[in-house]
């Protein structure tokens, strides 16, 4: 006899599923494409990151420079889709300090209910393993779902980054 635990079939939906995995280079298709669809929802974009951003070059490297501390995460439907990704990035350059402080970096392809919660949620529970003493987020002010969601799982608003001029 069979001693343990009895499971039951999920009764989420398979499309409504999510899987939050770390991400490889494998994913840097999938996050070019999140990207350009987060850029979409914004009025002043055109939808296409233009070449010269050299973003190819930025996701490349920070999919491949994970270690223990810095990790990219993708979120996936139960189909496999890309959703939305989140990256911990090292937030100095000094190596005296590297370990100590991160910046958070949360991109949302498509307006999902707690789809950015789940993410934020998942670096900062990773964060609470790690060395790091401070992770910080930049969020446009005039992105007030994402500054709440980043404030209901602890962030504190430090200060504010005037416009360039």
């Amino acid at each position: 006899m069979l001693k343990g635990p009895v499971l039951h079939t999920s009764t989420i939906p398979p499309a409504s599923r999510l899987l939050i995995r770390q991400g490889d280079v494998s994913d840097l298709a999938g996050v070019l494409r999140v990207c350009e669809t987060h850029a979409s929802h914004w009025a002043h974009w055109s939808g296409s990151i233009p070449r010269e951003l050299r973003v190819y070059e930025f996701f490349d490297r920070a999919l491949r420079a994970q270690d223990e501390v810095f990790q990219f995460w993708v979120a996936e439907n139960g189909q496999g889709s890309m959703l939305g990704w989140e990256m911990l990035s090292a937030g100095s350059g000094d190596p005296m300090n590297r370990r100590l402080a991160a910046e958070a970096t949360t991109c949302l392809g498509q307006q999902s209910s707690g789809l950015g919660r789940a993410l934020v949620t998942h670096a900062v529970r990773h964060a609470a393993r790690t060395p790091l003493q401070y992770v910080f987020a930049r969020v446009p002010t005039h992105d007030t779902l994402m500054v709440s969601v980043l404030e209901a799982v602890g962030y504190q608003e430090v200060g504010l980054i005037p416009e360039a001029i």
